[in-house]
Order: C-alpha cells, then structure tokens, then sequence
C-alpha cells in the first residue's frame, strides 16, 4: 500500500482492509461524512468537491443499501473479541443515526481531510449541497456542522 494510499474505516470491497487489519475500537480521525438525500445527489456533491480541489482518492461514496450490506457483512465477520470490544466502545447513538440515515435510502459522502483547514473548505464545497448532516472526525474531537439554509 502506497503512502498516499486512504485507509478507509469503513467498507468491506477487495480494496479494503480486512477485518482482520483494521483497529479493534472503530475510532475513525480526518474523515467529514456529509448525509444526502440519495446517490445522485452524493454525485453531485462530489463533483462539488473536485471542483474545489479533492481527489477522486479522497472521496468515497455509500449508498444506504451498501451502508446495511457492509454492516451486516462486518458483524457476520467478527471474532468474539471484536464483539466483546464492540460492545463496550460502540457508539449507539451514531450507529442509529448512520443506519436510520440508510434505511431512509440516503447516501454518505466520506471525505478523507488531513486537517481541519482541509475539513472547513470541504465545508464550504457542500455549501451548495442539499447536505442533511455532517460530521467531523478530527485529530482531536469530533463534531457535527450545521449548514445554515436561506429560508424562502
């Protein structure tokens, strides 16, 4: 794996590492995840985000249903200590938030950012974007941005 190469906390393609290689706590730093209303919107914000400097190999697209099938894949592969460690660090409240996201059909833009200037024009690229959520995994927090829409 090259230097320049993203390793990706989630997803379980041949491109991914796998379960086996990834850390035991998911704990995931310079990553935003914008929440779309669906594929073609995520598309769209993406090209957004080309348009404002990012990579092809900074961005990374899950439709809802791939969001379900790479879960239920991953915990289909846990080991007993991968589930004892889940249970304690799992984060509920976000995995409700994510999967009630999928099974409403949305889309998750992941941007691999490596700081948090990088993270702010990412930002200002899904300004234009019909973005319902966003977070931010920081080096050293994180933290969820609201876009605020101009009302009609």
């Amino acid at each position: 794996m090259a230097d320049t190469d993203v390793v990706w906390p989630v997803g379980t393609t041949d491109q991914d590492p796998g379960l086996a290689d990834r850390p035991l706590v998911f704990a995931p730093k310079g990553f935003l995840i914008a929440i779309l209303p669906d594929a073609g919107t995520a598309e769209q914000a993406a090209a957004e985000l080309r348009t404002a400097g990012f990579t092809d190999q900074q961005l990374r697209i899950f439709t809802g249903e791939q969001i379900l099938e790479d879960y239920a894949r991953y915990r289909a592969q846990m080991s007993l200590p991968r589930r004892v460690a889940a249970a304690v660090t799992d984060d509920q409240e976000t995995l409700d938030l994510y999967h009630g996201h999928a099974r409403d059909s949305r889309a998750a833009l992941w941007v691999h950012v490596t700081d948090d200037d990088e993270a702010r024009r990412a930002i200002r690229g899904l300004s234009g974007s019909r973005t319902l959520h966003i977070r931010h995994y920081g080096r050293h927090r994180q933290s969820d941005v609201v876009l605020q829409r101009p009302t009609s």
